[in-house]
């Protein structure tokens, strides 16, 4: 897209982007819907994890030539997130369904530090839909990721947009899936409502 430009996220512009992450995802996410995540408690547990993320020097702010921001892409290695201690925070449900669909990952793909970059966020301000603002941001941190020695690009995907771009359109593989109605969690199925996508995927494209 001609009109979207990619910059690095640096310093200023941090907290507009964990504004518009954290919003979208509370507002917009299915498995966040699922949940009734209130905005506030989100942000709170999210933003020291969010800024050691962008302190990694991976993740990406789309603007407007008038440097209105349109969405960011928060990434990260995909090792470090299984050498920290777990992000249950108050949301533990998310938590360990983030961690069984690693787990499947794991049982097909085994990857050293600087080998798998994952994308833990990706944002598009609601009023930029449409404008092809997602897909420029994942084409740009694959094309960086390649440059800078990774091997492969992960992202899980629990939107049927999401998808569709990262699947059919950009070509990715499921790497992992688990079904939202056969999610299991301390006795219940927190996410069986969701009906459309009927599957969270941990998507891989190779580089």
């Amino acid at each position: 897209m001609t009109d979207v430009i990619i910059r690095p996220l640096d310093a200023t512009l941090i907290d507009q982007t964990f504004d518009l992450a954290t919003e979208v995802f509370a507002t917009s996410s299915t498995i966040h819907a699922a949940l009734g995540v209130d905005l506030e408690t989100y942000r709170a547990s999210l933003r020291p994890s969010f800024e050691a993320m962008v302190a990694e020097g991976m993740s990406l702010a789309a603007l407007d030539p008038d440097d209105t921001l349109l969405g960011g892409l928060i990434a990260t290695d995909m090792h470090t997130t299984l050498s920290d201690e777990p992000r249950i925070g108050p949301y533990p449900e998310i938590a360990a369904l983030t961690q069984a669909l690693t787990r499947r990952f794991l049982g097909i793909r085994a990857f050293k530090a600087g080998e798998v970059l994952l994308v833990d966020m990706a944002a598009v301000h609601p009023g930029a839909r449409g404008r092809g603002v997602y897909r420029t941001l994942r084409k740009h941190v694959q094309g960086t990721a390649r440059d800078g020695g990774w091997c492969y690009v992960v992202g899980e995907l629990s939107s049927p947009a999401t998808q569709r771009v990262v699947l059919d359109q950009m070509g990715h593989e499921k790497a992992a899936e688990i079904a939202f109605a056969d999610f299991e969690w301390n006795g219940s199925r927190p996410f069986a409502g969701i009906t459309s996508p009927r599957s969270i995927i941990l998507a891989e494209g190779a580089l």
